[in-house]
């Protein structure tokens, strides 16, 4: 089953907001541990890779403005990386008070999903079995993480007054640190507001009847708090952190945005997975063409490419994706941009391109080829969803042999696809 867009954009807000909840948290942890709480962090991350055997993950993310909730996403995972089985549990509450949930069992031979949304199980058995997959890879492993770290070390250099490490009875650590206003540094409040301000204009374009503020001036930092909580093992067991933002909307009311992450690692080498029951249940099968797509999916796809303008959304032009042929595994398509008059400066160099998708099915992951608008070749990736629904993803950059991400930077860029009937 493929993510709805609902669920991608909690996903994408959650995980940015770890990043910048998280960034923040560490500019406040100084002294002589902030080396060690580094270190910790990055044996964590390597251990949850390989090495831990099984151990179960807990994480949140909730934002309120003035007291008042507006977004919160749990998600917790089970993980054993022996026979590489994961379950994940999420659950979504969104800012207009609608509430999804999702589970998700998969190992390398199957997977099974139901959303809230869905009255049914949705059970894939693999073609192939999955074999060496890697159920968490360390984000440190990525490309370009070793100069983010150097970048965090140096806006952390000048805090080292704010820190409080506490030795635990069994061995372990506890490290705590807050910072005001005025000890936040320009660099962690630039960097933090406009993101913060970012994620939060994404969810609000995002939801229908949403209650999210449309922040526009005098945006700032206000406070910063965490804890973190270290094993006698060096492991990562449980971090908190809050970040309170500040500032205007368009009517000049003043908004307190506080963003608050949980994350917490536990029941390490006890943890247990089990494929779940469905005797009774309403289960549906889905045949694994290997990339998920098969003859049906040939026709045309569309969206419409959307701007906000004078605070009314406008239809500036429209992206076609046409599926000419499916044969086996292989997808031929084509992919076209198209600009009303007046908006061609605004919108930028349109693309327009074939493409052969050709998934081999004995790795984690698969591209496809294309030419750009400036006659540069990069890579993309297509995605089955639910029916009459495909997902375009262009500017993948494959990080390892288990890790890829997406640059894509296009203008007002959706990778969401419709299905065109003709009546």
């Amino acid at each position: 089953m493929k993510l709805s867009k609902k669920s991608l954009t909690v996903l994408s807000f959650t995980l940015g907001a770890s990043v910048f909840v998280s960034t923040a948290f560490a500019d406040a942890l100084l002294g002589s541990g902030y080396d060690r709480l580094k270190d910790s962090v990055k044996l964590t991350a390597s251990q949850m890779e390989q090495g831990l055997g099984s151990y179960t993950m807990e994480a949140m993310v909730s934002l309120e403005d003035n007291g008042k909730p507006l977004l919160q996403a749990s998600n917790t995972t089970k993980v054993n990386t022996s026979t590489q089985a994961e379950e994940r549990t999420s659950v979504n509450q969104q800012s207009n008070g609608e509430t999804t949930s999702s589970y998700t069992y998969t190992d390398p031979k199957m997977t099974v999903h139901k959303s809230s949304s869905e009255e049914k199980y949705f059970v894939t058995e693999f073609q192939q079995e999955q074999k060496d997959r890697n159920v968490f890879t360390s984000p440190f492993k990525e490309k370009g993480a070793p100069e983010i770290e150097k970048i965090v070390d140096a806006v952390v250099g000048n805090l080292k007054d704010y820190v409080q490490a506490e030795e635990k009875a069994d061995g372990g650590r506890i490290y705590s640190g807050s910072l005001s206003e005025a000890q936040v540094p320009a660099v962690v409040n630039a960097v933090s507001s406009f993101g913060i301000k970012r994620m939060i204009e994404s969810e609000r374009r995002s939801q229908e009847d949403s209650n999210l503020p449309e922040i526009e001036s005098d945006i700032y930092v206000k406070k910063i708090v965490g804890t973190a909580e270290e094993t006698k093992t060096g492991l990562l067991q449980s971090l908190t952190g809050d970040i309170t933002l500040t500032g205007k909307d368009k009517n000049g009311t003043q908004h307190d945005l506080t963003m608050n992450i949980v994350f917490k690692l536990s029941d390490v080498g006890t943890t247990k997975i089990t494929l779940p029951d469905l005797t009774g249940a309403n289960v549906e099968k889905v045949t694994d063409h290997g990339n998920g797509f098969s003859a049906k999916y040939v026709g045309t796809y569309k969206n419409n490419v959307i701007l906000e303008k004078d605070g009314k959304l406008v239809k500036i032009g429209e992206r076609t994706l046409e599926i000419l042929s499916v044969d086996k595994d292989k997808v031929t398509g084509r992919y076209t941009e198209t600009v009303k008059p007046g908006f061609e400066a605004e919108f930028g160099e349109k693309y327009n391109f074939t493409f052969e998708y050709d998934p081999n099915q004995s790795k984690p992951f698969s591209t496809f080829t294309y030419t750009n608008a400036k006659g540069e070749q990069e890579q993309g990736q297509l995605h089955t969803g639910s029916a009459g629904t495909l997902y375009l993803e262009l500017d993948i950059e494959i990080i390892d042999e288990h890790s890829i991400r997406s640059n894509a930077a296009r203008p007002y860029f959706d990778g969401q696809f419709h299905r065109v009937f003709e009546e």
